[in-house]
């Protein structure tokens, strides 16, 4: 078991710096991306802040938390092999979840999947144009999460070599938080996948149209998401060792799921045009709106055309 603890803890130390340099580039790309955009003042309308946006304030918490789950990890392992006199001091090391490193790390892991949570219950808010009642489920699911991740981080801070809290406690909690993870994604992207087929629709662009592309990437998105919390539930369930590789993945991939939205949209891949010819793309809050009032425009029209139709028929 501490044989494979150490080759798991070299194993993400460097698939997590793989996949947070990769993060890191993306960020990059998309803050250059956006500060072009930001000079050109007919991307934004006169009464709005582009850099106070919720959206961008969330891809901002992303990086900070991503960051400093990376920075902990590449900690733990200089002082998990260079901080002790031999092999088995290293073993012990990385086997107690109670060290102040490991805590923090997984608080800020926990962290970061609720602000990824927040962030597609958000997007389904405003794309449903500010309806509370489709927004039910996933904050209950949320708040789940949280007490969830609360309780884990408490198990952890209290767990020594030797001995997992998680067996006298029930290994239930860490199952819950990625079970309502599960239900959040699903919701919400099919709602808004269902909300952005219908405005499809409506705006006469059928199959292949520009927000068919805008469905494609939420689609694509949370299938990733999903899938990679399945791996993680079977390697937990199974009490497999690759369980810690997946858990401590997760803000990266998160972070890589969330940026390459924004990417794809600014690159033009993924956006379409609204009604008075600006763009509506799923990067900021206003877009989003733009995209509900689409709809709400439409299902307007359409209700005048139809008791037009019915005064006419008497």
């Amino acid at each position: 078991m501490y044989d494979s603890l150490l080759v798991v803890s070299v194993a993400t130390v460097i698939l997590e710096s793989f996949l947070y340099g990769t993060f890191l580039v993306c960020f990059s790309a998309y803050l250059h991306l956006r500060i072009s955009r930001c000079k050109k003042p007919n991307n934004f309308p006169s009464h709005t802040r582009p850099w106070c946006d919720s959206v961008v304030i969330t891809t901002m918490a992303i990086f900070v938390t991503c960051s400093v789950h990376w920075i902990l990890t590449v900690i733990r392992f200089f002082r998990g092999f260079l901080g002790t006199p031999d092999i088995d001091s290293a073993r012990l090391y990385f086997a107690d979840n109670s060290k102040m490193t490991q805590v923090i790390r997984s608080a800020f892991g926990e962290i970061t999947l609720l602000i990824g949570d927040a962030v597609i219950i958000h997007r389904l808010w405003l794309i449903w144009n500010r309806n509370l009642r489709v927004i039910v489920l996933p904050v209950l699911s949320w708040l789940g999460v949280l007490v969830c991740a609360i309780t884990v981080a408490y198990l952890f801070s209290r767990s020594s070599v030797g001995h997992d809290p998680f067996v006298r406690s029930g290994r239930g909690w860490p199952t819950a938080t990625w079970v309502l993870t599960v239900i959040t994604s699903i919701y919400c992207a099919a709602f808004i996948a269902w909300k952005v087929w219908r405005t499809s629709r409506a705006v006469k662009e059928i199959g292949d149209g520009p927000l068919m592309s805008v469905l494609a990437i939420l689609v694509e998105s949370a299938a990733i998401w999903t899938a990679w919390v399945v791996f993680f539930a079977v390697f937990y369930q199974t009490g497999s060792v690759f369980q810690y590789l997946t858990a401590q993945l997760t803000p990266p991939i998160i972070g890589l799921v969330n940026i390459f939205i924004h990417l794809r949209v600014y690159l033009g891949w993924s956006r379409t045009l609204g009604s008075d010819g600006s763009v509506v793309a799923m990067t900021s809050s206003a877009s989003m709106v733009q995209m509900a009032s689409q709809w709400q425009t439409h299902t307007a029209r359409r209700s005048s055309a139809l008791e037009r139709q019915m005064r006419a028929s008497h």
